[in-house]
This record gives C-alpha cells, sequence and structure tokens, in this order.
C-alpha cells in the first residue's frame, strides 16, 4: 500500500513539474522580437484594473504591435502604456522588446533602426 501511495505523489509531482514548466515556458521564456510604433497616437484614458474599476491617477495608452522576430515571423500583441502621467510611444520609431508566446515580458525599448536585423527590419517595411 505505501508503494501504491509513493507512486501516486511521486506522478503527481511529476505531472505537475511538466505543466509548470510548459507554462513557465509559454508565459516567460522570452525571445526578442521588433515592431513600429503605429503613426497615430492612441487616446489617452484612466487605467482599469482586472475587475474594470478606475484607478485614481493612472492614465493609460493602449498600443498594438505587430512584432517581428530575426527568422520575420510575425507574432501580435497588445500592450498598456500607464502610470500618473504616461507619455506616447514616439509614432513610426522602431522598438525592440522580449516576447514569450503570451506576453511581452520585457520592453519595450528603443532603437535603432540600424540594429534590427536585415529580415525583421524587412517585414516591418512591407507594411509601408
Amino acid at each position: 500500500m505505501k508503494k501504491i501511495i509513493g507512486i501516486a505523489i511521486l506522478a503527481v509531482v511529476v505531472i505537475g513539474g511538466v505543466f509548470g514548466f510548459n507554462y513557465y515556458q509559454k508565459t516567460y521564456n522570452g525571445h526578442e522580437a521588433y515592431a513600429k510604433v503605429p503613426t497615430t497616437v492612441p487616446e489617452k484614458h484612466e487605467t482599469k484594473d482586472a475587475n474594470g474599476n478606475v484607478v485614481d491617477g493612472s492614465y493609460s495608452y493602449d498600443y498594438t504591435f505587430t512584432f517581428v522576430n530575426d527568422k520575420g515571423e510575425k507574432t501580435q500583441m497588445d500592450y498598456e502604456l500607464s502610470g500618473d502621467d504616461p507619455q506616447p510611444l514616439t509614432p513610426g520609431a522602431y522598438i525592440s522588446a522580449e516576447i514569450s508566446e503570451t506576453r511581452i515580458v520585457s520592453g519595450p525599448n528603443d532603437i535603432a533602426q540600424e540594429k534590427i536585423p536585415t529580415k525583421a527590419l524587412d517585414v516591418l517595411n512591407a507594411n509601408d
């Protein structure tokens, strides 16, 4: 009986570990990607929390970016720039960010056009 309980506990730990590892990989394991800031600045609005309640003294700009990795593959992601006095991103500027399958892990940060890999830059400029 002790062996069966031990095996069951081990199975639960292994399965939990596999699911945890996969979750981490999809959510936090990022790679460098590049995007171009839209030429139209989004409307500034009051920030709302996850429950839809207004956060006092906080404002936001909502962006949708089409990120391109160094292989030229596209990924579309939403980004909320928020704070007590957020400044919108520079329209038409290039940005880089570390992105995972589900979120922006780090960034976005301004980047010079010359530092963007050629394949990614070609895809970014194809929409112009």
